[in-house]
């Protein structure tokens, strides 16, 4: 599988955490670079943006040579990469394609400009993964309730995915984190038990790489997020208790809290 994206510094999210997520599902990952991020728990300090001539290089020699089965984008630090990577997808290049919307613009750029760009990206995209502010830039208005995140779905598939989920985040109904999944024509809550933690960095990236992999592994959509959003809930759980760094900290996609170390 292929994933790309910003490599993370403090190995958090980005690059590192897909890459973590595919050797967790006993996957080969290959990965393109669209920048370098200096970042640590506590939050990100300077974005590096690739040439776009350099992230076009990596992204041909992988598809080149490796069978790649599902591909996986995340940040794209200005316009001009992710049309480069929109290019691509028109062709037919980069099957099973998730798109998760990280709409971080390096060096002051507009983020509306970043999404506009974006937007060229969704209707070769299989799946599409925002959170609700993603989702929000995306579709013109602020997503915030379930029932926003329903219109918001329906509204992105219309335009490019024919599989939408916004992922809810901090949204929490009772004891349950919400997502939203548009899928068939319709939409669904997706419901899972609310983990109390505050390690939580990665999570958004490795669902979408777990959807893609899944992908890739032959389930179709709807499977694919479901088992995904069990993946990364266990992830959480797992790490609740670890403190790395004064800030955020990653998530525990190999299960390494339940090991025993000898």
């Amino acid at each position: 599988m292929l994933t790309v994206g910003a490599s993370d510094s403090s190995g958090g999210s980005g690059i590192q955490a897909d890459l973590r997520t595919l050797a967790a599902m006993r996957m080969h990952g290959a990965s393109v670079v669209t920048a370098v991020v200096s970042r640590n728990t506590r939050g990100t300090t300077d974005v590096f943006p690739q040439p776009t001539t350099v992230v076009s290089g990596q992204l041909g020699s992988v598809l080149e040579d490796l069978p790649v089965a599902a591909v996986k984008t995340g940040m794209f630090p200005n316009p001009e990469t992710a049309v480069a990577v929109a290019a691509r997808a028109r062709s037919g290049a980069l099957p099973n394609l998730v798109v998760d919307p990280v709409l971080e613009a390096a060096g002051g750029g507009s983020r509306r400009g970043l999404a506009a760009a974006v937007e060229r990206l969704l209707p070769h995209a299989l799946v599409a993964t925002p959170n609700r502010e993603e989702a929000s830039l995306l579709v013109g208005w602020e997503v915030v309730t379930p029932a926003d995140m329903a219109k918001a779905a329906a509204q992105l598939s219309s335009g490019g995915p024919r599989y939408v989920v916004i992922t809810g985040g901090d949204f929490v109904t009772g004891d349950d984190a919400v997502d939203m999944m548009w899928a068939d024509g319709a939409a669904r809550l997706l419901h899972s038990p609310r983990v109390a933690s505050r390690n939580t960095d990665g999570s958004g990236a490795t669902f979408a790489t777990a959807v893609a992999a899944r992908l890739a592994m032959g389930d179709d959509p709807v499977e694919a997020v479901t088992w995904s959003k069990g993946f990364v809930g266990r992830a959480i759980s797992d790490a609740a208790d670890w403190r790395i760094g004064a800030g955020t900290g990653p998530i525990d996609q190999f299960g390494w809290s339940s090991l025993t170390l000898r």
